[in-house]
């Protein structure tokens, strides 16, 4: 690309060379450092392109090589403005085109916020509007780079790195959020473990606070499994109390149960093998769909959109962008599933909704599925078997 416009501001020449020896001119050219491209046969001999500069230079090794050579035409800058310079519509309108890439890249046409998850947005941007970043802000009334990022920092709790990035017109602002610290556990309050559901225990290990529980004791939800509530006894004085935040691990046998109704049928979006193209121009921030109506008159349609952004080189971005999207056009048709496919699926939903129930370190020791059928209609029921830790922190009454 580079190349092409430095050979174009030079300027070239398109010569044919004619004789016996077309290919040795070319060999002395390339020996003696001439730079030549595009060589092709033509009538007669070859057609090739070189520097405008060099064409006077070349002419002791046509006479060396017993060649004719011809011009056939001549392209560049200069020949350019020498072919032009008597339009002055033209050149008012290249006048224009040159101001108008010469100041359009002296503006911010586009701020693009990246990396936020759970930080606000609209938050953010104020930050950037109050140091001089907002669509149509000339690049040097920004503040510095180093105060924006301290600033955002500072003024964003969610945030604890951040960085502004000037790409031509578009102003890019990368984020990294904060990651929560681990929660720390109050090890003063006093608290009882219970049971968060019915189950049969399996292990008991008691760290601190009174065991209330025994290996193969069934206990249903909230019944007390390490109490807070400590005695301490000694000779001759009455029986005290001390209460402390009890810690342990409570292992049990427990049944989870999810249930949920399920059909045969599927809807299914078929592309038809029609499709359209909709496209949308972005100037300097301002949108312009060129059609009326995105739906092209299909009923059903899916749609998948591709921006492109206009950079020129040296400047980058300069505030014009394409969006082109392709619109397909689907039909819906039902798909019958076999009664194993209904219970996959079902099996795989209901599963999922058990384990989101679940805490760390549950461990699956079975499973039962049961279900009815009627009308193509899928009551199904599964029954978990687990061994997890069924104990839960709740505040110990003193």
């Amino acid at each position: 690309m580079f190349k092409k416009i430095f050979k174009f501001i030079a300027g070239y020449v398109i010569i044919s060379v004619m004789g016996k020896n077309p290919e040795r001119f070319i060999n002395m050219c390339l020996h003696n450092g001439f730079d030549i491209w595009g060589a092709e046969p033509c009538s007669g001999g070859l057609r090739l392109a070189m520097r405008m500069s060099d064409l006077k230079r070349v002419r002791r090794i046509v006479r060396k090589c017993r060649v004719r050579v011809r011009i056939e035409s001549k392209h560049g800058a200069a020949v350019f403005i020498k072919r032009n310079r008597g339009r002055a519509v033209f050149a008012l309108c290249a006048a224009a085109v040159c101001i108008f890439f010469l100041t359009v890249p002296q503006y911010i046409w586009c701020v693009e916020i990246n990396g936020v998850y759970d930080a606000d947005t609209e938050e953010i941007a104020a930050v950037l509007r109050d140091h001089g970043v907002y669509v149509g802000a000339r690049k040097k009334d920004i503040d510095d780079l180093y105060e924006i990022k301290n600033d955002a920092v500072h003024r964003i709790d969610d945030i604890n790195w951040a960085w502004l990035y000037i790409e031509g017109a578009k102003a890019r602002f990368e984020v990294q959020e904060i990651t929560p610290a681990p929660e720390v556990r109050d090890m003063e309050t006093p608290t009882d473990i219970i049971a968060a559901c019915d189950g049969v225990v399996r292990t008991a290990v008691v760290k601190r606070g009174e065991r209330r529980v025994t290996s193969g004791m069934t206990v249903s939800a909230g019944d007390v499994l390490i109490s807070g509530k400590v005695a301490v006894f000694s000779e001759g004085y009455p029986e005290k109390y001390i209460y402390v935040h009890s810690d342990g691990i409570i292992k049990a046998d427990t049944l989870r149960k999810e249930s949920g109704t399920f059909t045969d049928t599927e809807e299914l979006r078929i592309r038809t093998g029609k499709s359209k193209k909709r496209v949308s121009l972005e100037l300097f921030g301002k949108r312009f769909d060129l059609f009326r109506d995105l739906s092209c008159g299909y009923e059903e349609y899916d749609c998948e959109r591709e921006t492109y952004d206009l950079e020129l080189p040296f400047i980058g971005y300069i505030g014009i962008s394409a969006a082109v999207c392709d619109v397909y056009e689907v039909r819906m048709a039902e798909n019958k599933l076999s009664e194993q496919e209904v219970l996959s699926r079902a099996r795989e939903e209901l599963e999922e909704r058990i384990c989101r129930k679940l805490g760390p370190g549950a461990v699956k020791t079975g499973d039962e599925l049961s279900y009815s059928v009627g009308n193509g209609v899928y009551d199904v029921e599964l029954r978990m078997y687990l061994r997890e830790n069924i104990g839960i922190e709740i505040p110990a009454e003193e």
